[in-house]
């Protein structure tokens, strides 16, 4: 009966709640994107993954060859290098996370299993407590909404810049026809066989970007993300802490004494036994907090040189695609790289805007526990509530190889200087 029950629970998905894997709608993205190894260590999949891996990967070098080549034939026009270097920065920091995935794949499949045991250490409070079950159900929301969201926006820009080759017109002398990322000089559309080719590659490889590069990014933003969520958790905890015991303790508390106290003895035994019911939820807490702390050291030493490579990319493609809007001649350069301006400043963005959450709830631990019941508790709890406080005001703030702290002010920060590069690119021009 209890098993006809449980499973007529999992196909009304009434109480379907991602408490085993948190993130298993990312790692699926970036399986399907060649990134993530098969779980299966046998069988065809874990296989063919390294020629899948091949294939991915081999179309972002392909760009970045042909940018290279095409830089190479037309050094001296700025259009045309600057176009080919926004190409080859995009592509080059999709590689750098690819590989970096492929060789420290244990690495990555050890912050999935932590932080599926970081939720695993507060599950049993948020199953009895509608509001730590909101506070869960929210993070899961966030994430699912930010990962599914990009990915679509993504997937619809890059079949607009698949088509927009195949409508835009070709000058008549013009050297080469439009190609979705990297247009090879002397290769036209009359040569059909060379052109299809080409073409698809190019596809093939705006395809998987989508997915292996912003899929990892929609990674990281997640687990960001569902450690706010715990934080949060773990401040409604501390602020719901009272000075209060169970009603049934209290009610056996006469009988289990063998004595006839007077009320105040009973008042105070029950004081104490709820001291020592508050001081154990608070260490409780306490425990929580420092495995969060532990696990965002480890999420940094992981997260770190794909979030600085990521925004170094970035700031240089904002620069160099605001140079192309600005002056480049032809109609189809500039709806393409109008189309593309949003996706370096949104993926900058996802990750300071998620770090920003991190330090705000972090933060927020210390006036949560503040917020408690604490006036007239024992010695030992107001002792322990001060050194939560205290560790709490110093700043959860991750960084991207030690360099830029993640946070909304560093978004500001970096955007100001893709516009001073780009300032700078249109007085060399004018020079």
């Amino acid at each position: 009966m209890a098993v006809l029950e449980t499973f007529a629970r999992q196909r009304l998905g009434a109480t379907r709640e991602p408490w085993d894997n948190v993130l298993r709608r990312n790692v699926k993205v970036l399986r399907f994107g060649g990134v993530w190894r098969p779980a299966s260590k046998s069988g065809w999949r874990h296989c063919a993954f390294p020629l899948y891996f091949a294939s991915v990967c081999g179309s972002l070098l392909n760009i970045i060859t042909l940018d290279i080549v095409r830089s190479w034939l037309l050094w001296g026009d700025m259009t045309e290098v600057t176009f080919a270097l926004v190409s080859a920065m995009t592509n080059v920091n999709g590689v750098f996370k690819m590989v970096h995935c492929f060789r420290h794949c244990e690495t990555y499949s050890r912050l999935v299993s932590e932080l599926n045991g970081l939720v695993e250490l507060q599950r049993p409070y948020c199953e009895g407590n509608g509001d730590l079950m909101a506070a869960f159900r929210k993070a899961c929301r966030r994430a699912a909404r930010l990962t599914i969201g990009c990915l679509t926006y993504m997937n619809v820009l890059g079949q607009m810049w698949c088509v927009v080759p195949l409508v835009s017109h070709v000058p008549p002398g013009s050297r080469e026809s439009p190609l979705p990322l990297v247009s090879l000089p002397g290769l036209h559309r009359e040569n059909r066989g060379w052109y299809l080719f080409a073409y698809l590659v190019e596809c093939h490889a705006v395809f998987y970007w989508n997915f292996a590069s912003l899929g990892m990014d929609m990674f990281f933003a997640s687990i960001m993300i569902q450690v706010t969520g715990q934080l949060n958790i773990l401040n409604i905890r501390l602020t719901q802490l009272r000075q209060e015991g169970s009603t049934e303790d209290q009610a056996q508390l006469p009988r289990s004494t063998g004595f006839n106290l007077s009320r105040n003895d009973q008042h105070q035994q029950r004081s104490a036994n709820d001291f020592t019911r508050m001081y154990s939820e608070l260490c409780e807490c306490v425990k929580h907090h420092q495995a969060i702390l532990k696990y965002l050291e480890f999420l940094e030493r992981v997260m770190s040189p794909v979030v600085l490579t990521q925004f170094l990319c970035s700031v240089v493609a904002v620069c160099v695609t605001l140079y192309q809007i600005t002056f480049n001649p032809e109609g189809s350069g500039v709806i393409k790289c109008a189309m593309f301006l949003p996706i370096p400043a949104l993926q900058i963005f996802v990750y300071c805007w998620c770090g920003h959450d991190i330090m705000e709830a972090g933060l927020s631990v210390s006036l949560a526990a503040y917020s408690c019941a604490w006036v007239g508790v024992g010695q030992r709890v107001t002792s322990a509530l001060r050194i939560v406080m205290c560790r709490a005001q110093r700043p959860l703030q991750l960084t991207a190889g030690k360099v830029y702290p993640v946070n909304r002010d560093t978004f500001l920060s970096l955007i100001n200087a893709s516009y001073t590069f780009y300032t700078l690119l249109r007085q060399m021009r004018n020079r």
